[in-house]
């Protein structure tokens, strides 16, 4: 039991790490990482139903609500990485298309103005400067909303576990509550059963008295 809990939070733990080096851009081919990850995402995702099964066959109670427990938690984490998994792929797509569609105006600007009079290529050169300066503008902005966005999907993440967590200790309260129900109950009908018991006797100490008073 315990050997495939480590691996399914090894594997896990591979997983975020893929996730993270990828939002980065911490790799040499996007198309080995991209598969990479959704190959390990998707035995990831058998390897927990597995572990599930498992947990639901442990005789020991304590054993079995634990196990159970962490492959909730883990299903919970492997939902948060696919849906941040794809996030990331979207952007990327994104900003890789921007980034052409500019290179391209960028290409047709230059090609357009290649034939122009001595005087425009002195133009261009004293707004050198200027462009180069929006130039680095714009990339520092680019960088500032890629941050931005990477610190909101990481909130969203931690929102999604935040509430697969409140589920779960809804859960437990509401068997416990049940719980505190049966024991209510059990202690009115064990006062009841005194109160009949002791009418009961009482009773039974008044027909022996007439009995033995009448016809003793």
């Amino acid at each position: 039991m315990t050997s495939e809990y480590n691996a399914a939070q090894r594997l896990l733990h591979k997983v975020k790490q893929s996730v993270s080096d990828f939002e980065l851009g911490k790799y040499n081919d996007e198309l080995v990482i991209k598969g990479a990850i959704a190959q390990d995402l998707q035995t990831l995702g058998k390897r927990i139903p597995e572990y599930r099964i498992i947990g639901r066959q442990e005789s020991n109670e304590r054993k079995r609500t634990l196990m159970l427990d962490r492959a909730s938690t883990m299903t919970d984490e492997h939902e948060q990485l696919k849906r941040r998994f794809e996030k990331l792929k979207q952007r990327k797509t994104e900003q890789a298309t921007y980034e052409e569609n500019r290179q391209e105006l960028f290409q047709r600007g230059n090609a357009g103005g290649s034939g122009r009079a001595p005087m425009d290529t002195a133009i261009n050169m004293d707004t050198a400067g200027e462009d180069g300066f929006w130039g680095r503008s714009e990339q520092a902005l680019d960088g500032y909303i890629t941050q931005g966005l990477a610190s909101l999907d990481n909130l969203r993440e931690q929102r999604g576990l935040l509430e697969g967590a409140h589920r779960r200790i809804l859960n437990a309260d509401s068997t416990l509550g049940l719980s505190r129900s049966v024991i209510t109950y059990i202690n009115r009908r064990t006062t009841q059963d005194k109160i009949f018991l002791v009418a009961g006797m009482f009773a039974t100490t008044i027909c022996i008295y007439f009995i033995v008073h009448y016809f003793g």
